[in-house]
């Protein structure tokens, strides 16, 4: 017994639909890597403006004033740190592809005194390797936002 129709797909169907799908991957990739850059510049932003927020409720709770300092690849160790005179401070990176937008080399440190403000008001800008920037503002009262 002999079948009249054969099953399957050919070779020449199978490579187009491998071409089709490599053409989908090809184009996703470099969005995936945009849309995963943004989240991380995101991301720090949050940690940032969270750890400025510790530092005030950390002044206001024990009394010392708690300095933050932002400057990129400080003593090759960390990108932003708290370094309160009693006490145990910390320190934090930032993820790669993301730099402040200030210019390498730049310091900026806000200090939190006992009643909770800050020493001076202003912003922290963070960049990715995209050009996308998010922002964190530090205003006088002590109040902190990220944008």
């Amino acid at each position: 017994m002999a079948t009249s129709g054969e099953r399957g797909f050919s070779l020449i169907e199978l490579m187009i639909v491998l071409v089709v799908l490599g053409l989908i991957i090809g184009y996703s990739i470099p969005s995936f890597q945009r849309f995963s850059s943004t989240l991380q510049l995101r991301g720090a932003s949050e940690n940032i403006a969270g750890q400025l927020r510790l530092a005030r409720e950390k002044a206001i709770a024990t009394g010392v004033v708690q300095p933050v300092s932002f400057r990129y690849g400080y003593l090759g160790e960390s990108d932003y740190r708290t370094t309160p005179a009693s006490g145990v401070g910390g320190s934090w990176r930032l993820p790669r592809g993301v730099t402040y937008a200030w210019g390498s080399g730049a310091e900026s440190t806000y200090v939190f005194q006992k009643d909770g403000r800050c020493d001076r008001s202003g912003l922290i800008v963070l960049q990715n390797k995209y050009g996308h920037r998010d922002t964190v503002s530090v205003l006088l009262s002590g109040f902190v936002s990220n944008h």
